[in-house]
């Protein structure tokens, strides 16, 4: 379940004011632009987070990005801003704020990756695509195996448990631990808020499709079945 904020971006004229864009890099990109905290990650894992000149507001993944400029929010990203970076490759996921960012930088004669990031398969497509662009293919396979191992390891630990009635809810307007206690304050008739299953999981790695995913997966894993991390 994902929580999209709506925003509207009106594109903005470029006009003589833009610099002009970054010829076409022989090899591979040396001057990227991720336009989201998941493709920031992958960009991280795949070892080449030297090469990012500019990331969205929302980026704060590794540490080391906090010493990255901004180029707007994920569903507002700054035309200007973005192309005042110079870089060689934009990365994107698609929302419906950024499409007409992105498509004014496709026109401004710089590459544009869009890579999508709402499911798992979604995930190993843009890490395959992302390291490609990069000129890293075989290090993007080896992310894919390492996910995909550590995925495993967390559906061994709860394969032969039974499966719970589980409620997931994502919900911005909660906001704090005392935000979702008031929310809760009225379902005191279900069984989960009586036993005190109620569980508070503050972490956006939960709303990223990144290299972080096996984290959130045994998060969510040890939430339900606290049982099978005992020990």
């Amino acid at each position: 379940m994902r929580v999209r904020l709506s925003a509207i971006l009106a594109a903005a004229a470029l006009g003589g004011c833009a610099p002009a864009p970054s010829p076409a890099p022989a090899g591979p990109p040396a001057r990227i632009v991720s336009l989201a905290p998941s493709i920031t990650e992958v960009v991280y894992a795949l070892g080449a987070g030297e090469r990012l000149v500019g990331v969205c507001a929302q980026c704060d993944y590794p540490a080391a990005v906090a010493s990255l400029p901004r180029v707007g929010g994920y569903l507002a990203p700054s035309v200007e801003v973005t192309l005042a970076r110079r870089p060689d490759l934009v990365i994107a996921a698609p929302s419906p704020g950024n499409r007409e960012a992105v498509r004014a930088i496709e026109r401004a004669g710089v590459r544009v990756l869009v890579v999508h990031d709402r499911t798992l398969a979604d995930l190993w497509a843009s890490v395959r695509a992302v390291a490609g662009a990069l000129g890293t293919p075989a290090a993007g396979e080896r992310l894919v195996a390492d996910l995909t191992a550590r995925l495993g390891e967390v559906r061994a630990r709860v394969a032969d448990l039974p499966p719970r009635r589980v409620l997931v809810i994502v919900d911005a307007s909660m906001g704090s631990e005392a935000g979702a206690r008031e929310l809760f304050a009225g379902l005191t008739t279900v069984p989960a808020v009586q036993n005190g299953r109620v569980v508070m999981l503050a972490d956006e790695t939960f709303l990223r499709a990144g290299p972080r995913v096996p984290e959130a997966a045994a998060a969510l894993a040890r939430a339900i079945h606290p049982e099978a991390f005992a020990g």
